[in-house]
């Protein structure tokens, strides 16, 4: 813990109060800052969960997705894939927009125009399309978490810092200024008593002589 003080021009009690309101509101900082911690620390973890949930799913679906290719391969041939391919629309949009978590921007990601599965394809380039949907479904959520893991930690890491600074320097020196004020303004008033009772004795024992 830090000893030193935060220096004051004039040491006042007035300064002392507002020392002590600036520590009140710095306490209170503190606290919601804390809190504020917390909760994306909890939002970073079930991230991260659904992040590898959703990767285990897309590779179980890509290793679907590529047994399909390759068996269409063997069965039709180069050729034959490229003639089935260009009946087959290429456009294909991204859209992405925007989304708030307790103060953290971060994307949303997805896909528009996917075309339909045709059905005058071979059995196996129509598996292979009926998973194309749900493919490109999982790879925008892996966007998504992967880039909101990313704003998420490193707003974790800014709030660290200064719940850091508020921890280890700036409430204890707060602290540290407002008992040293605090005991010399008690030393002050216990030497104006002292000083208050000298002064009415010597009038009492000048009244007696």
């Amino acid at each position: 813990m830090s000893m030193q003080i935060i220096k004051v021009s004039r040491p006042t009690r007035i300064e002392l109060l507002r020392l002590r309101r600036r520590l009140r509101l710095a306490r209170r900082f503190y606290n919601l800052l804390k809190d504020r911690e917390a909760y994306l620390l909890e939002v970073f973890r079930n991230l991260l969960h659904e992040v590898v949930k959703t990767r285990q799913e897309l590779n179980e679906l890509l290793i679907k997705a590529y047994s399909s290719y390759y068996t269409s391969l063997y069965l039709e041939g180069l050729e034959g894939l490229n003639v089935y391919a260009s009946t087959i629309p290429q456009t294909l949009n991204l859209y992405v927009s925007y989304k708030n978590i307790m103060g953290v921007w971060t994307y949303t990601y997805g896909f528009e125009g996917i075309p339909p599965p045709q059905p005058q394809l071979p059995l196996e380039l129509s598996d292979l399309q009926v998973g194309r949907e749900r493919i490109l479904e999982l790879l925008a959520k892996v966007f998504e978490y992967e880039k909101t893991l990313v704003n998420v930690g490193a707003e974790i890491a800014r709030l660290r810092r200064i719940v850091n600074i508020l921890e280890k320097s700036y409430i204890p020196r707060l602290t540290n200024t407002i008992r040293y004020l605090s005991m010399k303004f008690e030393e002050l008033q216990r030497e104006e008593t002292i000083r208050a009772i000298r002064v009415k004795k010597k009038l009492v024992e000048g009244r007696v002589f």
